[in-house]
């Protein structure tokens, strides 16, 4: 799969790897328990060359894992990996939104609940270290320890310009 973010930026190097909608159907079969390629293949109705391309694309990424199962024949499972695994609450936040914005209250097409309790999922939300619930208007950005001198001289432009 090609990569054509560049950018030195969370958003764009995570679009590289999760910004193809099959990558991100194959990890919602994968959080639910699939593992098998004809499985994954029914269930999301990708085509069986584009589907081989994308998990060995996502076993290269680190994303999944491929275990021979050992049957006659060559056959494989694919397993998320811890990587894939902290995709979860990026799932339900997609969901989320999806539930809200694309379809009619009261005809989400998926309610996601607690296995345990019953109870509907509350909205994800951003939050502090110390669990302050903020809004992305609450979010400084400022340049990590990976960015560029461009990058840094970008922001110290920005703060210059807000005193």
């Amino acid at each position: 799969m090609s990569r054509s973010h560049t950018q030195n930026c969370p958003v764009a190097a995570s679009l590289n790897q999760l910004g193809d909608m099959w990558t991100l159907l194959v990890v919602r079969e994968t959080l639910n328990g699939v593992t098998r390629f004809s499985q994954i293949q029914r269930n999301t109705g990708i085509a069986k060359n584009l589907l081989a391309e994308r998990l060995a694309t996502m076993v290269v990424d680190g994303l999944l894992e491929r275990h021979d199962i050992g049957l006659t024949g060559v056959r494989h499972e694919y397993r998320l990996t811890p990587k894939g695994r902290a995709l979860s609450p990026v799932m339900v936040a997609i969901s989320q939104w999806g539930n809200a914005w694309l379809f009619d209250k009261g005809r989400e097409p998926i309610a996601l609940v607690h296995r345990k309790t019953g109870e509907a999922l509350g909205p994800l939300r951003p939050s502090t270290t110390s669990g302050e619930v903020i809004s992305w208007r609450d979010v400084l950005k400022i340049p990590g320890p990976g960015a560029t001198a461009s990058q840094r001289k970008h922001f110290a432009s920005r703060k210059s310009t807000k005193e």
